[in-house]
C-alpha cells in the first residue's frame, strides 16, 4: 500500500545515504521510464518554454507530482518514504549498468 507521507528526492537520497546526486537520479529515472518532461509556457516571458519533471508510468508507484507553488501549472516529484529504499536500489543499479557500459565503450574506442 502506498503512504501518504512523501519528501524530495534530494532529501531521501540524503537519508538513505545513496551515492547519487538528485540530478543523476532524475536522468536515471527518465531512462527507466519512472519520469517524462512536461512543458508549460513561461510566466514572465512568453516566448520561452519551460520544462520540468513529471512522475509517469511506473513511477507513480513511488510518489506523486504536487503543485509546485512557486511556479503555477507546474509540478513536482515527491517520493514515498516508505518504499524509497526499493527506488533506490533500482536508481543504484541504473547507475552501475549505465557507469559499466560506459567503462565498456571507453575499452572498445581504445582498441
Amino acid at each position: 500500500m502506498k503512504g501518504s507521507d512523501v519528501e524530495s528526492m534530494t532529501k531521501l537520497l540524503k537519508e538513505h545515504d545513496i551515492p547519487l546526486s538528485a540530478v543523476r537520479a532524475n536522468k536515471l529515472l527518465l531512462t527507466l521510464g519512472f519520469l517524462e518532461e512536461a512543458e508549460r509556457p513561461s510566466s514572465t516571458r512568453p516566448d520561452v518554454i519551460k520544462k520540468y519533471k513529471v512522475l509517469a508510468g511506473k513511477g507513480l508507484d513511488y510518489g506523486v507530482n504536487e503543485e509546485n507553488d512557486q511556479s503555477p501549472g507546474q509540478t513536482s516529484p515527491y517520493y514515498y518514504k516508505d518504499s524509497f529504499a526499493e527506488l533506490a536500489q533500482l536508481l543504484v543499479t541504473a547507475r552501475d549498468e549505465e557507469d559499466a557500459a560506459k567503462a565498456a565503450a571507453k575499452v572498445k574506442a581504445k582498441k
